[in-house]
């Protein structure tokens, strides 16, 4: 039973992985997002007022203007794609007799295109609540399964914090019940096995939360195809 619930477990962790890189929301332009309207590729879209990246849970943060000005739309197509464009500001120019001129707004087209009954919920649930699965598993596993040896419980609590779910495959990789790793070190003063403890892991899964997010600051250079701007 223990060898099947490992591999059910990468699984699905790679299940995850894949649901979540293809339902990133990517960036994308003015012109992208009136062909997909005007294909009728849009099944769900919304309006916020801000964007923002977030590199743990949320990929997208939407909040509603006092003002009505909403510069950002987020769309989906078929198959759970998501999409953002940033709307550029509306340009005022001087007339010819001192007046203002104000130039159209460039969303308004995309605004009349998609009807309302198109507004909802943009971001697919299916990756966030399949990491909710496998972290509900893993903390059954971890608190009723046999005693860690490497660790002690507590740490690969936190170390189940890094980002991507990487401290679930170091669990799955090296820890019981799914290995029998070696007895660590005998402590000096006890003489008994030294275990990680708890904070160490959570020095740990912020130290590697730090590098995770640097890593994933140097993706900018790379194809939005292959890394999207707004990759959790």
């Amino acid at each position: 039973m223990v060898p099947a619930t490992r591999v059910a477990l990468a699984l699905l962790w790679l299940v995850w992985a894949v649901a979540a890189w293809w339902t990133a929301p990517r960036a994308a332009t003015l012109d992208e997002a009136r062909a997909d309207a005007a294909a009728g590729r849009i099944v769900a879209h919304q309006w916020a007022d801000s964007f923002g990246e977030t590199l743990w849970f949320g990929r997208l943060r939407f909040s509603l203007d006092a003002d009505g000005v909403d510069p950002v739309l987020v769309w989906r197509t078929g198959f759970g794609r998501v999409h953002y464009t940033l709307i550029p500001d509306v340009v005022t120019e001087p007339g010819p007799r001192g007046d203002v001129v104000v130039e159209p707004n460039p969303a308004d087209d995309l605004r009349a295109a998609m009807p309302d009954s198109q507004r909802g919920t943009v971001l697919p649930y299916f990756a966030p609540v399949l990491a909710v699965v496998i972290t509900l598993i893993c903390l059954a596993i971890l608190i009723q399964g046999p005693a860690p040896k490497l660790g002690t419980r507590w740490f690969w609590f936190f170390l189940g914090g890094l980002p991507f779910g990487l401290g679930v495959l170091l669990w799955l990789r090296a820890e019981r019940p799914w290995a029998e790793p070696e007895d660590p070190a005998p402590d000096r003063k006890t003489g008994q096995p030294s275990r990680y403890g708890g904070l160490t892991g959570l020095g740990l899964m912020i130290l590697g939360g730090i590098v995770i997010s640097l890593l994933v600051a140097l993706r900018r250079g790379l194809p939005e195809w292959l890394v999207p701007s707004a990759l959790p």
